[in-house]
């Protein structure tokens, strides 16, 4: 075994031993001698020959080169195990799950729409953003594949921000979902975004990866993460309240106000609340002052008074 490279005094010894130079007392002969270079004859008094180096080096590469070859061939072992995990993660309760980090809304989005296609049981989603105009075609594509979903058998339960219901959009969209049996509740307290499929995958928003895109986020398959999830998601879905159409609901509320009404009687301050559900202060003032004109009373304690008797308060 090549344990180390000749060192200058191993050359020179060699010369000097194919040479027939007699070798100075105490010369180190060892390393030479164990890779085959030398060889000590104990005739005559005993002395040592060399051996031909060409022939050594090539004995020791066909000795290196075997053992690449049962190197590879070990790998190509050790590889084939992984070749099981499909049969472990079938069925084991804990371990090192997957949590891959998906770095831009493209991205993001593929990779839902790849899990979603694939759905055979369930599919929870929770969106607490104030909703925003579509392009009218994404927005029907997007109908057509929930009610393709739904008809498949998948079993959908979607929780938005209440001031969804104030969305044109948004309400014909949740319109068409709801006839076909998806399940749609509205929150105004703040909840966190996610998506939940099969009970087997879940996507959410990115809190670790700093200076990262805004829509970026993860993949996680854990078993035991996906199930905190959908308990959690299950908390709020039992907290929230039946989608309300104010056209046709006779509100006195908008969806703003019946969150900062709603923050207001869980014991937060104005400041609070706004900072809360991300709204400015001018922005709660506003409100509040609207819902005051509105109703025809002067003090905020009167709103408050009202609030704990509206109809209005079912839909927190």
């Amino acid at each position: 075994m090549l344990s180390k490279d000749l060192s200058t005094e191993d050359r020179e010894t060699y010369r000097m031993i194919a040479a027939g130079e007699e070798l100075p007392p105490g010369r180190a002969t060892g390393h030479l001698a164990n890779l085959g270079l030398i060889e000590h004859r104990p005739y005559d008094g005993g002395y040592w020959v060399a051996h031909n180096p060409a022939v050594v080096g090539r004995a020791h590469l066909t000795h290196a080169l075997a053992n690449v070859a049962a190197a590879t061939e070990e790998a190509r072992r050790a590889t084939a195990l992984g070749t099981l995990a499909q049969h472990f993660d079938a069925s084991r309760m804990w371990g090192a799950g997957a949590a891959e980090f998906l770095a831009t809304r493209a991205e993001m989005n593929a990779r839902i729409g790849d899990v979603a296609a694939a759905a055979s049981e369930s599919a929870c989603t929770a969106q607490p953003g104030e909703p925003t105009d579509r392009d009218p075609r994404i927005a029907a594509a997007g109908v057509d594949r929930m009610l393709a979903t739904l008809h498949s058998g998948v079993r959908i339960r979607t929780l938005y921000n209440s001031l969804a219901c104030g969305h044109a959009q948004t309400s014909s969209y949740v319109q068409q979902i709801t006839a076909a049996g998806a399940g749609v509740r509205t929150l105004g307290s703040p909840f966190p975004r996610m998506m939940i499929i099969d009970a087997k995958h879940l996507f959410v928003d990115n809190y670790v990866v700093e200076g990262a895109e805004a829509d970026s986020g993860w993949h996680i398959t854990d078993r035991g993460s996906v199930a905190w999830a959908q308990y959690v998601f299950d908390c709020f879905w039992d907290r929230g309240s039946r989608w309300a159409d104010p056209q046709h609901d006779g509100l006195s509320t908008t969806g703003r106000q019946r969150q900062i009404l709603a923050e207001l009687e869980a014991g937060y301050s104005q400041q609070q609340a706004g900072k809360r559900l991300g709204y400015a202060p001018r922005t709660v003032a506003k409100e509040l002052g609207a819902l005051r004109e509105a109703l025809g009373i002067r003090s905020l304690y009167q709103v408050t008074m009202w609030w704990a008797t509206s109809p209005d308060r079912r839909l927190q």
